[in-house]
């Protein structure tokens, strides 16, 4: 039988849980040359929805890039995979391709093959100087490019960049700068902007000082309902002969905090353990703890490195992330439980989030820091950093949350 819980891969059309309205939203930005950012924190399914909408968009007859900006270690090897795309994407006779390509990226010089074989196009700059390489201007010239060949064409073309803040993160303020005029010239194309760094995308797009200030519409992503969470989860183990308590799954929703990645990944431990019973085979809280001790334990040694890699100061933070939920951070009593100042805190924070460990989540009533692995908390109780008593989960009014195995295995270490 196949484990119908997929995950850490892009989703195809028909296996996306209720994201109808954000794929569409995508769609319509590419078939009306539109532009968008799509923001949201790292596995909440960014990539599966883009690679939806570009299945969408292309069966209504768009042209689409999409390319990962955090794939490239230097400009321009991301303006040779955008030159590259458009060579086999844009243009409209095979024998004419080098020609177009040649004069409509002139500034950037490309040298294009194409491999009769594979059917493949290749491009590349050749540019000698590593510094050259590293030049925004690059990409600029690249996009403006693209931006030609779109205007021949009777169809909408679009440019979808994921991962998109690496490339101000890198530029800096000069790029961002000369992104955000570019951009706004080419009317014939429409960008989708995609990224998880929630807190920079978000100044970006709305500090009135920045350049990308209402340059497109904000798509901001939220965890899936978990009503159609829990249907699809219980269907899963329905279609394998199996059964799942109502229970678990909600307990499964809480270990996971929503996030769509881990959902799957307890969901797809949770139905192999049960696949394997000789009797009884259906999920129960029982068994999803052991699946959660399971996944805990194979990623261990990640845990362990990425904990030994925080000063103590940071180990601390963290523990207090997990420990109280994210909330309280600064009051008194935790900085004098932790015993962290609050600009100590502060900085161990804001060093924490820069290395996507945690992230901060702002609303107009809450402040609140997650971790950006949930599971990592459950190491943590393992561990012993934090106590069971004050574990991740959440506390639901009124329910008694059942301890789980993981807590209080043996002490850490550096803690000192």
């Amino acid at each position: 039988m196949e484990n119908p819980f997929v995950f850490g891969s892009e989703l195809e059309p028909g296996r996306l849980l209720e994201r109808t309205e954000e794929v569409a939203q995508v769609v319509r930005t590419i078939t009306e040359r539109q532009k968008l950012f799509l923001i949201g924190p790292r596995r909440f399914g960014k990539t599966s929805i883009l690679n939806v909408a570009e299945h969408e968009a292309r069966s209504a007859g768009a042209v689409v890039l999409r390319h990962d900006a955090e794939a490239y270690p230097t400009f321009e090897a991301l303006v040779n995979a955008i030159v590259t795309s458009a060579a086999r994407e844009l243009t409209t006779h095979l024998k004419r391709t080098g020609e177009q390509v040649t004069r409509f990226f002139a500034t950037l010089g490309p040298r294009i093959n194409y491999d009769a074989g594979a059917n493949t196009w290749t491009a590349s700059l050749g540019i000698g100087d590593p510094r050259a390489a590293q030049s925004p201007l690059l990409l600029l010239d690249a996009l403006d490019g693209v931006a030609a060949m779109a205007a021949a064409l009777d169809r909408p073309v679009a440019l979808i960049l994921d991962e998109f803040q690496r490339l101000v993160e890198v530029g800096g303020e000069d790029i961002e700068r000369q992104l955000s005029a570019t951009i706004r010239r080419h009317v014939r194309v429409a960008y989708v902007f995609a990224g998880s760094k929630t807190t920079l995308l978000n100044d970006m797009t709305l500090n009135p000082a920045r350049p990308f200030y209402r340059l497109g519409c904000r798509l901001v992503l939220g965890p899936v309902p978990r009503a159609g969470f829990s249907e699809a989860i219980h269907k899963g183990f329905l279609t394998a002969g199996f059964d799942a308590d109502p229970e678990a799954i909600e307990r499964l929703l809480d270990l996971a905090e929503d996030v769509p990645y881990n959902v799957q990944a307890l969901a797809n431990m949770g139905w192999e353990i049960v696949r394997g019973q000789a009797s009884g085979k259906h999920l129960t809280i029982a068994l999803l703890e052991h699946a959660l001790e399971r996944l805990v334990s194979e990623d261990g040694p990640f845990y362990s490195k990425l904990w030994n890699l925080c000063t103590q100061a940071q180990q601390r933070a963290l523990t207090a992330v997990a420990s109280l939920h994210g909330r309280g951070l600064h009051t008194q009593e935790t900085l004098q439980r932790f015993r962290l100042s609050p600009a100590l805190m502060t900085r161990s924070l804001g060093s924490l989030a820069s290395r996507d460990i945690i992230r901060r989540e702002e609303t107009h009533t809450d402040v609140r820091w997650r971790l950006e692995d949930p599971f990592f908390a459950a190491w943590l109780t393992k561990v012993g950093a934090v106590p069971p008593v004050q574990s991740h989960l959440r506390q639901a009014p009124g329910r008694d949350r059942h301890r789980s195995p993981l807590a209080g295995a043996h002490p850490l270490r550096r803690m000192e």
